[in-house]
């Protein structure tokens, strides 16, 4: 587990140039959509690296692939479940 503060983490992902246009890209939070087999899934509030000029998203390698894990999970999950939805959220406290 990464043990630096947030400040430590922002000051890392600062000053990235953008793969797709060369942009400087900042730390900021974004929300990654998936979809498979008439599931979707949205993950809120991930840190991330965007690009103000085109809009590019980097997700640091650790939190993206614990992201992709779980989604991973979730869906195969879903395929056992007849229901239309289902919604998981984390609140803020």
């Amino acid at each position: 587990m990464d043990k630096r503060s947030c400040s430590q983490k922002k000051k890392t992902l600062a000053g990235k140039v953008c793969p797709e246009c060369g942009a400087s890209m900042k730390p900021s939070r974004t929300t990654l959509h998936f979809e498979r087999d008439g599931f979707y899934a949205d993950v809120e509030n991930v840190s991330a690296l965007l690009c103000s000029r085109c809009g590019t998203r980097s997700v640091p390698g650790p939190t993206a692939l614990k992201i992709s894990e779980t989604i991973e999970q979730l869906f195969k999950a879903g395929k056992d479940l007849d229901s239309t939805g289902i919604s998981f959220h984390k609140i803020a406290g």
